[in-house]
């Protein structure tokens, strides 16, 4: 039954997220006034630039450049930033903070740089802050790990976290087409609000990985201070050669924990073929999670657009008006920071694929493996190989290795790539290691 109690709140930002957020809620709010049973209502909607035309279905009075509008407004419990960047948004969600408003984020680039600080101010003035939204498309990932997983001891999460590197890559193999004709075509164009390298180069996924990190394990780090590598010098030889060797290339965010730190990192990786993972294509996300209760368990959905994350933004703000009309807002956001420290890529051990373009003459194999030797690098594998689109009298050594470490592999490299014999770059992917594949 409606309990005749309005919630008022404000939209920040009025881009392509914000005015696709405004469009479903006009269409829908009744609806959801009949599910929840308490009304709704959008009061204020801050925008920038005031001298910008607006849609014929914008509500015009509705908008406001004044943050203090929306401050000084004691009605409105909550906010929702559909922006972008750092600053200047940052300072007026920390004075919205303090007049005790809720906050339900989609501004990834904010959270990713700001949570801890944030957090503290969501605990000190007793207000939820909701960040799910802001690590883009529908997968109630934060959730998940914190409600329905609760009973379980989390020891890693691997997600595809880039719908548009996911869709790129998926195309680049299926197609085969290269980066560049990908990125051309109309498709990719209109799968986000924007396309920038930040979609392909890692710094996306980097931002959600640093705050589902904070969100779910307490892991207190900058996206500026994870190591994050794109996907723009993937070809179509690395996917030839991953594929004929049973991998499929994809770009993973990878949390795990250890007894002394977490690993947490992004970057183009060789899976298996046979690892569930695989299945996801195009634009779709996904997280696989490993558990000590439940074992493997994978979550997925679209990972990119902006109904997908309107999908969450709407949740969360009918779930904040129910905690407001029938709740006490005592539940810190983040109580407890994870002290352990976050490892360095270069002491990273894992299980790596080199490709080593060189001449093709006797005896080439024994002396790169026994270069890889004098760094401790165990070899598990190792052939050559003449390929049909190099010079005559060349070819590719190829070696796979179990348990190196990442700063030995780049000594190695870098010595191998003085030899006479080495005639290209030398390429190298980290392969999901064997414990995180299914059993």
């Amino acid at each position: 039954m409606p309990t005749n109690q309005t919630i008022h709140f404000a939209l920040l930002g009025l881009g392509k997220l914000g005015s696709g957020f405004y469009k479903v809620w006009q269409q829908r709010k009744d609806k959801f006034f009949e599910k929840s049973g308490y009304n709704i209502n959008l009061k204020k909607i801050l925008i920038k630039h005031p001298e910008f035309t607006r849609p014929s279905f914008i509500d015009k009075s509705l908008l406001t450049d004044n943050p203090m509008d929306i401050i000084n407004d004691e009605q409105i419990n909550i906010i929702i930033d559909t922006t972008g960047g750092i600053e200047p948004i940052f300072s007026v969600i920390r004075q919205m903070i303090c007049s005790g408003k809720h906050l339900i984020s989609a501004n990834r680039m904010l959270l990713a740089a700001k949570m801890h600080e944030i957090s503290n101010l969501a605990n000190k003035h007793k207000i939820y802050i909701m960040p799910e939204p802001s690590l883009g498309g529908g997968i109630p990932i934060i959730s998940t790990l914190q409600k329905d997983l609760i009973s379980n001891k989390i020891t890693s999460v691997i997600g595809i976290m880039s719908g548009t590197s996911n869709y790129i890559l998926t195309h680049m193999s299926e197609k085969n087409i290269s980066f560049e004709d990908v990125l051309k075509t109309k498709k990719i164009q209109k799968l986000g609000e924007t396309l920038s390298f930040v979609d392909y180069e890692g710094s996306d996924a980097a931002q959600k990985i640093s705050i589902l990190a904070a969100a779910a394990f307490g892991i207190d780090i900058n996206f500026l201070h994870l190591y994050a590598e794109g996907i723009s010098k993937v070809t179509h030889v690395d996917i030839k050669y991953a594929a004929e060797f049973g991998y499929e290339i994809k770009l993973l965010a990878i949390i795990r924990e250890h007894p002394g730190n977490f690993e947490v990192r992004v970057h183009p990786t060789l899976v298996p073929k046979h690892h569930p993972i695989n299945a996801i294509k195009s634009e779709y996300n996904a997280y696989y999670i490993k558990t000590d209760l439940l074992g493997e368990y994978m979550i997925l959905g679209k990972g990119v657009g902006i109904d997908a994350t309107n999908s969450l933004i709407i949740r969360d703000l009918l779930g904040l008006a129910e905690k407001i009309v029938y709740s006490d807002f005592n539940i810190d956001f983040n109580p407890t920071w994870n002290l352990k420290p976050v490892l360095p890529i270069q002491e990273l051990e894992s299980s790596y694929y080199v490709r080593i373009p060189c001449s093709d003459k006797p005896g080439v194999i024994g002396k790169i493996t026994s270069i890889f030797g004098r760094y401790n690098i165990n070899i598990s594998s190792a052939h050559a190989d003449t390929a049909k689109d190099m010079p005559i009298h060349t070819g590719n050594v190829h070696i796979f290795m179990n348990n190196a470490c990442e700063k030995n592999l780049h000594r190695a490299i870098k010595y191998i790539s003085k030899l006479d014999l080495i005639i290209n770059d030398i390429k190298f992917f980290r392969i999901l290691e064997m414990e995180d594949e299914v059993s």
